[in-house]
């Protein structure tokens, strides 16, 4: 085990973020924001292509990073640029560690993924001093592929260097995936910010609903991703002809249906009037008009997703009611806890189809946004890991404590 080392609290933090756009991304940009309006002088380490719609920067963006996707190719040739990229950006995040000398970094995910062959320079520089803190958005660490010992041999490689975890106030910190040398710190995920003015959507709305007031307009944002069952909401809708899906978000990977895939779905099943897939980037400026033309926001992940969703942090904006479904998690606990919204089985047209019939015919009331935004907020997210690298009551594996 590597000795804990002495508690400083950080002058300046480097946020490495390898991934431009996306929830981890968001999540990092609210991070960097909150630490430099706690006084740290803050630079998030990325690609080029990092957030270039967002304006309210106050860290330093440095895009020394490859892309880690590449956008074309033979499916091999893709996942050797994978791998290159991933080893060669974990290196430049080492030099520019042992060339500026921030004591302290944050990782904006964990990730195992060839950990055994980029951690070796962070754990060197972890016996020198540097401390690591990551965010672990999912601290089930699922195997995608490879044998059973090389994924449990990748995790423990890439929880070598972190001294600190954050993870979600609603997990608890005794995580079998997690190494026991890695103190856990529960904390809030804060709110995403928008701009709203008034009218936004009006238009959208009435394009979707033909100007019918009685049309309830449900919202699937984001990435369009298997994960997110939009196949289980459109055969939900078919049978509720008051009901109206949008989707708008990219579709996530060539692993995920394209938007062709629900777009014939909806036909098949004779509600494609009701349903409207919008693929592609949603630039800032769009996003406003899609939550501001709809009832409901759409939540509905597969079981296997159990952390927190950044499309209900989004939301928050508009305090619209929530219809969601995961496993055991952050998303559905949140929901429940300040009710937000309604929650469902996952995996469960039925369900689902039950839950958005009485959203259609009592929409919910959605009263516990204002508490919910008080709550989460990246002030609270990134005092507690200043008061980890300052020493201020972390000497072992940190449990989760009830909320106050």
């Amino acid at each position: 085990m590597i000795a804990r080392r002495r508690a400083v609290r950080p002058k300046r933090i480097v946020v490495y973020c390898p991934l431009p756009e996306g929830g981890i991304a968001e999540h990092a940009h609210y991070q960097a924001n909150a630490l430099a309006r706690a006084g740290i002088e803050t630079v998030v380490l990325t690609s080029q292509a990092f957030l270039p719609d967002h304006q309210s920067k106050a860290y330093v963006v440095l895009p020394w990073l490859a892309p880690v996707y590449a956008k074309s190719g033979p499916r091999l040739m893709r996942a050797i640029y994978f791998a290159a990229t991933t080893v060669i950006n974990e290196a430049i995040f080492a030099f520019r560690i042992l060339v500026w000398g921030p004591r302290q970094v944050l990782v904006a995910a964990t990730s195992e993924r060839l950990a055994l062959l980029w951690v070796w320079p962070h754990v060197v520089l972890r016996s020198l001093g540097v401390r690591y803190a990551a965010n672990i958005h999912d601290p089930q660490r699922k195997r995608l592929s490879g044998s059973k010992l090389t994924h449990r041999l990748s995790i423990l490689a890439g929880f070598l260097p972190i001294e600190f975890g954050l993870l979600h106030e609603d997990f608890s910190s005794d995580q079998p995936d997690i190494p026991r040398h890695v103190s856990c710190l529960p904390v809030p995920y804060g709110c995403y910010q928008a701009d709203i003015e008034p009218g936004d959507g009006d238009a959208l709305r009435a394009a979707l609903t033909g100007g019918a007031k009685t049309k309830t307009v449900f919202l699937s944002f984001g990435y369009i991703a298997d994960r997110k069952n939009i196949d289980l909401c459109i055969r939900a809708i078919a049978s509720l002809p008051e009901a109206v899906l949008v989707v708008a978000g990219r579709v996530a990977s060539s692993h995920d249906k394209p938007a062709a895939w629900y777009r014939a779905l909806a036909e098949e099943l004779g509600c494609a009037d009701r349903v409207r897939i919008d693929d592609g980037f949603v630039a800032d400026s769009a996003i406003r008009e899609y939550f501001g033309a709809c009832d409901v926001v759409l939540l509905t992940y597969k079981a296997e997703f159990v952390s927190q969703s950044g499309v209900l942090l989004l939301a928050s904006n508009w305090a619209k009611p929530v219809l969601a479904s995961s496993g055991p998690g952050p998303l559905s606990k949140t929901v429940r806890e300040f009710d937000i919204g309604l929650t469902v089985a996952p995996d469960d047209v039925e369900a689902l189809r039950e839950a958005m019939k009485q959203l259609v015919e009592h929409c919910h009331t959605a009263d516990g946004w204002s508490k919910f935004r008080e709550h989460a907020t990246w002030d609270r997210n990134v005092a507690v890991l200043l008061d980890a690298f300052s020493g201020e009551g972390v000497d072992e594996r940190t449990k989760v404590e009830e909320r106050a």
